[in-house]
């Protein structure tokens, strides 16, 4: 008799965990992950404003660090529980040649174009990579959705 209470006892903590894990609806998904995502996209706006931000009237065309968004599903558009943090589609392309450098730029820091395009390779600056890799920033983020998952489980428990 002892072993089917221990038994029972493990089967609701088993679907317990479940319920709060597996099971979980996709707008809870969408929550905890948002606020994951809030934080690196905070995060990301500081690093390119600290390090790539020049300050200049930019009229409608804004800078890159002001463009960076948060979407509330996959990068398909799907709403699946996940959040993605990226740039808006007019500004993706330059963070990538920052990202990544490029290997024939065809213009120097100063705006001059080369005689020869191409000769001359830029490095790229591993700023999100760095973020993303960054453990403090990963503390942070899971701290962010730990809170999130607390309401969660208080109105879970509530029900």
């Amino acid at each position: 008799m002892a072993e089917e209470s221990l038994e029972d006892i493990l089967n609701a903590i088993v679907n317990d965990a479940e319920a709060l894990s597996t099971q979980m609806t996709v707008d809870d998904k969408v929550k905890l992950t948002k606020a994951g995502a809030d934080v690196f996209a905070k995060e990301l706006e500081a690093e390119y404003k600290a390090n790539h931000y020049r300050h200049r009237t930019t009229g409608k065309d804004s800078h890159l660090a002001d463009s960076v968004m948060v979407q509330n599903a996959n990068v398909d558009g799907m709403k699946n529980g996940s959040s993605t943090v990226g740039f808006s589609k007019n500004k993706a392309y330059i963070a990538n040649f920052i990202e990544n450098g490029t290997k024939f730029p065809m213009y120097t820091k100063k705006g001059r174009k080369y005689k020869r395009g191409g000769q001359v390779a830029v490095n790229g600056d591993r700023a999100i990579a760095n973020l993303r890799n960054d453990s403090k920033l990963q503390d942070r983020i899971v701290e962010a959705q730990a809170a999130v998952y607390k309401q969660i489980i208080d109105r879970r428990d509530k029900q």
